[in-house]
């Protein structure tokens, strides 16, 4: 089982990226390959133009924006599952994570008449950090899009009320819930 994660969050070593980890190490253990792409350190990462090129390739992305998506685009359709990370951002997924998902569109092809999903058949989930509330919105978006993408949705785990990185680390509870998501990711 290959997963890769899109990490949003603009803080690499944030509360969001500190939730992903627990998940992800019980994920690894559990025999899964792990791979997190940290969004922030793209140097180049446009937004989605809607120039509607990518649809006249019905068998790959075709996305014709030349920057660092392009090779990223490739190794979400190398894995078997997809996480997306985020922190709350005014009752949204962050900046940085709605521009990347606004680009997997080249994903969904319909150009012919016949919808297809390049992403079929994968697995989508959502880690969210939230100061108290938003998350239920976005958990909401990304089933939506699980489901015009044709991939099993895994859910979301949330950790509400967050201040630091080590809250997470040290709450108990928040600490097993990632654990067990993580493992369902594996399986």
């Amino acid at each position: 089982m290959k997963i890769i994660a899109l990490q949003g969050s603009p803080r690499p070593k944030g509360n969001t990226q500190a939730l992903l980890e627990i998940a992800l190490e019980a994920a690894a253990g559990a025999g899964a390959q792990v791979e997190v792409v940290q969004l922030s350190e793209l140097t180049d990462l446009t937004g989605c133009r809607e120039c509607f090129g990518c649809q006249s390739n019905p068998d790959e992305p075709g996305c014709l924006v030349e920057d660092d998506m392009q090779p990223l685009l490739a190794r979400i359709l190398a894995a078997n599952v997809l996480v997306l990370a985020t922190p709350v951002f005014c009752w949204s997924a962050s900046w940085l994570l709605k521009m990347a998902v606004d680009r997997l569109y080249c994903m969904f092809k319909f150009g012919d008449g016949d919808y297809r999903s390049l992403l079929e058949g994968r697995r989508l989930a959502v880690v969210i950090t939230e100061g108290n509330s938003g998350s239920d919105l976005i958990t909401e978006s990304f089933r939506r899009m699980a489901e015009l993408a044709r991939c099993q949705w895994l859910g979301s785990l949330v950790a509400t009320g967050v201040g630091a990185p080590d809250d997470i680390r040290g709450n108990a509870e928040t600490v097993e819930r990632a654990r067990t998501f993580g493992r369902r990711l594996a399986g």
